[in-house]
C-alpha cells in the first residue's frame, strides 16, 4: 500500500487513488497544490478571502467529481479549474477592469497546447469584436488590449481626457464580456469536466 510520502510526487497515482475515493490522496493533492492555486488566483483578483473561497471551490469540485475524473496532467487540470472559477467569479462581478485583467493574462498563458489554441481563438474573437466598434472606441480598445497601455497612457497618446478613455474602454469591455465568456466557459468546461 502506498503511503502519502510515496504518493506526494506521483500525480498519476494520486489521481487514481482519488478516483477510488481515497481521502488521503485528496489531502495530499490539496497540500501539494493549494498554495500554488492560491497565488495564481490572487494575482487576478487581489482579494484574500475571495481567493480562498475560489480555491476551496476548485478542491470541493475535485472531490465531488472524483469518480468521473479523467485527468492526464493534474497540475494543468487544477490550474485550468482555478482559471475557470476565477472567470466565473469575475463574470458575476460588476467591475469591468477587474474582469479584463485575468482575460489578458489568459491570453498570455501559452505553455500548454490547449492554452495556445484558446489564446488564438480568443484573440481572433477580440479582433473581430474590435472591428465592430466605432473608430475612436476601437482605437482605445486595441491600444489597451494589444499594447497593454493604461487609460492614462492612452489619453496622452490620443490627446483626450482619461475619463473619456475610461468611459470608451468600459463600454467596449462591457460589450465584449457577453461575447467572450461563453467561449471561455465552453473551452474551460471541457478541460474541467
Amino acid at each position: 500500500m502506498n503511503t502519502s510520502a510515496d504518493m506526494s510526487d506521483n500525480d498519476p497515482v494520486l489521481v487514481q487513488r482519488l478516483t477510488q475515493g481515497d481521502r488521503q490522496a485528496f489531502e495530499t493533492i490539496y497540500r501539494k497544490y493549494w498554495w500554488q492555486l492560491f497565488n495564481a488566483v490572487y494575482k487576478r483578483i487581489r482579494d484574500k478571502q475571495k481567493t480562498e473561497d475560489l480555491v476551496q471551490e476548485v478542491f470541493y469540485k475535485l472531490w465531488r467529481r472524483k469518480e468521473s475524473l479523467e485527468i492526464l496532467h493534474l497540475e494543468a487540470y487544477l490550474k485550468t479549474a482555478a482559471r475557470y472559477e476565477t472567470l466565473n467569479a469575475l463574470t458575476r462581478s460588476k467591475i469591468t477592469y477587474t474582469f479584463f485583467e485575468p482575460f489578458q493574462e489568459l491570453l498570455l498563458e501559452t505553455e500548454e497546447p490547449e492554452s495556445r489554441l484558446l489564446s488564438k481563438d480568443l484573440m481572433e474573437l477580440v479582433q473581430a469584436y474590435a472591428d465592430t466598434l466605432p473608430d475612436k472606441r476601437r482605437k482605445i480598445f486595441l491600444l489597451h488590449v494589444n499594447s497593454r497601455m493604461s487609460t492614462k497612457e492612452i489619453a496622452t497618446a490620443l490627446g483626450i481626457s482619461q475619463k473619456t478613455v475610461q468611459n470608451q474602454l468600459g463600454t467596449a469591455l462591457n460589450g465584449l464580456k457577453p461575447r467572450i465568456l461563453p467561449l471561455i466557459a465552453t473551452v474551460m468546461a471541457v478541460h474541467y469536466s
